[in-house]
């Protein structure tokens, strides 16, 4: 008898212990998902903080395109010698960016990011930097011209926030530029003219208003200066203000309803499509300054100033036969850097980037048709190191509002534990 009371002690007493075990456990498991919480939130502050605090070294390195992935030894957006925080570069955006048409010839991709932030072995993350608010641009009607090619005459504006939701009541600003050249030979013309149409709207509930320009068009394609054989560039800018929060954006017809064409400015050097055929441009003014012939001009537009549109000289790394140039030093050296940037990319040499200009615009001809091909250096950025199809659900994401030229620019890293199941 004895000893079965005993038994029945020993099993209590056992049973009491494990419950009281799954309760100290119980209890404990939130504190530690809080800490484990806690610490990738401190990672994550810790990291985001060095992205838009820190110019990384050399300082220099989004200008300076003799440093590669491999020679950067540390990464930091901020914009070096600036006294305010939270200003970012925009020449190492640049270096971020990776368009679907033409990839970057200097990309700093996601692997080496992981690596030169010590995030590689233990973490993935997501890096995704856009402006605040982002203009879409959609064409809804053409206008057939006198030289039998078509150009967008009304577009609608769609203006959304971060988060893609439509910004009511916004003041959008549509610059519609068309540069009227007399060509002199295959690839020379002067510049004749400049026309600017500006149109204004106010956003609806959803965040769209349109912009129509038929009746500007028409009075400008029927006047005596307009004849069939002139070359036109056409440039769309559109500028939004909605409540303090600014923004802008470029489009580029080609004139036969083509995708624009798209490039990289970084430091002073541009990258386009080889496929582009420069042309000369005979800069306008000379009644003023003289027969001043700038070869293959640029455009930018520099918004919020008067003079919208101010040229500059760019010297091209390529011949009459389209070989890379190699009696100009500004090229070898680009050729130097980038060896094998010379069969795949028509590179230039800018001699002045206006700093506060958000687009640049060359004049050229691509597959036959005038057109001014678009730089925008505002880019909308997305890389990640793992899987960026789903966000991992032990993660953090921690946002910050910088400013890139003049316009609100957000940055958001998601950062989460390799371990946990997450490539």
């Amino acid at each position: 008898m004895n000893v079965t009371l005993e038994y029945l002690a020993v099993g209590l007493l056992v049973l009491t212990v494990i419950l009281a075990f799954n309760q100290v456990i119980d209890s404990l498991t939130p504190r530690l998902e809080s800490v484990r919480g806690e610490q990738l939130f401190t990672v994550a502050e810790r990291v985001l903080d060095k992205i838009v605090l820190t110019p990384g070294y050399p300082e220099d390195w989004g200008t300076n395109i003799s440093v590669n992935p491999d020679t950067l030894k540390d990464f930091g957006l901020s914009l070096y010698g600036s006294r305010s925080p939270y200003v970012i570069d925009p020449d190492k955006v640049m270096r971020l960016a990776n368009l679907t048409t033409l990839p970057n010839p200097l990309l700093l991709n996601a692997s080496r990011l992981a690596e030169i932030l010590a995030l590689k072995k233990d973490y993935g993350f997501r890096l995704v930097m856009k402006p605040a608010l982002q203009i879409g641009i959609n064409v809804i009607e053409w206008y057939q011209a006198k030289n039998n090619l078509v150009y967008p005459s009304s577009f609608n504006i769609n203006l959304t926030n971060y988060y893609d939701i439509g910004v009511p009541n916004a003041n959008v600003t549509g610059m519609y530029i068309f540069v009227r050249v007399t060509p002199g030979n295959d690839r020379q013309g002067q510049v004749e003219e400049k026309a600017i149409f500006v149109k204004s709207c106010i956003t609806n509930a959803v965040g769209v208003c349109k912009l129509d320009y038929r009746s500007s068009l028409t009075s400008y394609f029927n006047e005596p200066g307009s004849q069939p054989n002139k070359w036109y560039f056409p440039i769309f800018i559109v500028y939004a203000n909605w409540q303090g929060f600014l923004s802008i954006s470029g489009y580029t017809p080609t004139g036969s309803r083509s995708p624009s064409v798209q490039g990289y400015i970084i430091g002073n050097y541009i990258f386009v499509d080889r496929e582009v055929e420069v042309i000369e441009i005979i800069k306008e003014g000379g009644k003023n300054s003289g027969a001043v012939h700038v070869k293959d001009d640029l455009l930018q537009v520099v918004p919020m100033y008067a003079d919208l549109l101010n040229f500059t000289t760019v010297t091209w790394c390529r011949d009459a036969n389209n070989n890379f140039r190699n009696d100009e030093p500004l090229c070898n050296a680009a050729g130097r850097v980038l060896p094998s940037a010379r069969q795949w990319y028509l590179i230039g040499h800018i001699r002045y980037v206006e700093p506060l200009s958000s687009h640049v615009f060359v004049f050229a001809k691509y597959r036959g048709n005038p057109v001014a091909i678009i730089v925008n250096r505002i880019p909308s950025i997305d890389i990640a190191y793992g899987s960026k199809a789903a966000r991992p659900a032990n993660s953090v994401t921690l946002r910050r509002l910088a400013v890139l030229y003049n316009y609100p620019y957000v940055i958001e890293l998601t950062i989460w534990r390799r371990v946990e199941g997450w490539p």
